[in-house]
């Protein structure tokens, strides 16, 4: 798979598209970590089903689900490391929370604020401060 100049959407897209097409052919996954044990008996209980992905931030995680219909899915994980870190990129602050028609506005500020939002946003990114955004998704905020 070429990375160069790929986004995330398009790198988690394009694995979880050649993975499933690996299964689908009755092969292995031709990337990432995987338990073979567990896909040999997935295989048994059916076709596969594309699940869900997950990310850290040095890996995706694709699942999926073998089983056919009211029983319960097997889920087969394949793990494979990022071309480079993960970022989770939260909403700035200066980004203003109304929303009309879809469009969501900036705004404006002084040079010195506007410098000091992207100084915070910029901290926002280290591996440290950034790990916070990753793991099970918070529930959201009802005004």
């Amino acid at each position: 798979m070429d990375t160069l100049m790929a986004t995330l959407n398009s790198f988690i897209a394009q694995s979880k598209r050649e993975i499933f097409d690996d299964l689908l052919a009755g092969g292995t996954p031709r990337v990432g970590a995987f338990d073979s044990g567990q896909l040999e008996q997935g295989r048994t209980l059916g076709a596969p089903r594309m699940g869900t992905t997950t990310l850290t931030p040095d890996t995706v995680t694709h699942e999926f689900l073998f089983g056919e219909g009211g029983a319960t899915p097997l889920v087969f994980t394949v793990h494979i490391l990022a071309p480079e870190r993960i970022v989770f990129l939260p909403v700035p602050g200066w980004v203003i929370e109304t929303i009309w028609q879809g469009e969501i506005a900036g705004s404006y500020v002084f040079a010195s604020e506007a410098e000091s939002h992207l100084a915070t946003f910029t901290g926002l990114l280290a591996p440290e401060a950034n790990a916070q955004y990753f793991g099970p998704e918070r529930a959201k905020r009802r005004e």
